[in-house]
């Protein structure tokens, strides 16, 4: 069995270390608590005088931000006057483009067009050198028949010289009269019987041609004109243009822009005019589409040489 205060003193030596310990707590803690203060009075300082930065900082930011606001305004107001710049700028430029889509579209219906004229340019072009093929051909059968003939020409030359000339002459005249009577349509009446006269003579001429083909023989070109058909009637008034004129040693060509679907027929006598003053008579002999060729006839120095853009004219119910 144990003694009380031996059991008493453990207790106590137990209670007296806590309280030790306690006061060394207290202690630290208030070791503690000073330095906390010592260490708060800097931060206090320091955050007094960086308030007062940070204020200056922060009012000085807040006016450049105005400046920047004022200044992206400006700029905004810039950009916006540029957009609108840019926007008329690309109407501009759309309606040009347009319009060169509209100019490219006329220049390529042009090149079209110009290709189907140069196609049938070139058409009539070949027509052209076939018939001046057999034309030629024509001429050097007729100088072959000619050089044949001319031992038996010899002989009556003169004579039928005279009644060409005289043929030519009264067939001058009376395609002169034809002309005068086409321009001057308020002379007709009186022209007629003049023009009847012409004819008689003409047809006495023509009668004593064929006694001296009758006796004679043809002589080629000679009889060629004398003894050619009766030109078919003109069912149309026409008004056509020389575009080209060809000339050899005995035959003269020209060609008018004016053929078929202009109702143009081969046979045709149209009378060649410049300003109203007649230059000779035009006497078709191939007709094409839009082009026909003719023989140049009449034709006179003093009156004038037949020209490309001289006026073809002819009257309907005349032939």
């Amino acid at each position: 069995m144990s003694l009380p205060g031996r059991e008493l003193a453990p207790t106590i030596d137990a209670n007296r270390r806590g309280e030790l310990k306690v006061h060394v707590l207290t202690k630290i803690f208030i070791v503690l608590v000073s330095l906390l203060a010592l260490l708060l009075v800097p931060l206090v300082v320091v955050y007094a005088y960086n308030e007062d930065s940070f204020k200056a900082k922060y009012l000085g930011a807040d006016a450049q931000a105005a400046t920047a606001v004022d200044r992206l305004g400006a700029e905004q107001a810039v950009h916006a006057a540029e957009i609108t710049r840019l926007q008329l700028q690309i109407q501009e430029l759309t309606a040009r483009k347009q319009a060169l889509a509209k100019e490219r579209d006329a220049a390529a219906a042009d090149i079209r067009e110009m290709q189907i004229e140069l196609a049938g340019a070139e058409s009539q072009q070949a027509k052209i050198r076939a018939d001046l093929a057999k034309l030629a051909s024509s001429v050097s059968a007729g100088q072959e028949l000619t050089k044949g003939l001319l031992s038996e020409v010899r002989t009556m030359r003169s004579e039928a010289m005279a009644a060409e000339r005289r043929a030519v002459e009264l067939d001058e005249a009376l395609r002169d009269r034809d002309a005068q009577l086409e321009v001057a349509v308020a002379a007709r009446r009186a022209l007629q019987e003049e023009l009847q006269q012409l004819r008689g003579d003409h047809t006495k001429t023509l009668e004593h041609l064929a006694m001296y083909v009758t006796r004679f023989g043809e002589l080629g070109e000679i009889a060629g004109r004398s003894g050619r058909r009766p030109a078919p009637p003109i069912d149309r008034d026409l008004d056509a243009q020389i575009i080209n004129v060809r000339r050899s040693s005995n035959q003269k060509l020209a060609e008018i822009n004016a053929g078929s679907r202009d109702g143009v027929k081969e046979g045709w006598e149209l009378t060649i005019g410049r300003g109203g003053t007649f230059i000779g008579k035009l006497r078709i002999i191939s007709v094409d589409i839009n082009r026909s060729t003719g023989i140049v006839e009449l034709e006179s120095e003093e009156r004038g040489r037949v020209e490309p853009g001289d006026r073809v004219y002819g009257r309907a119910g005349r032939g």
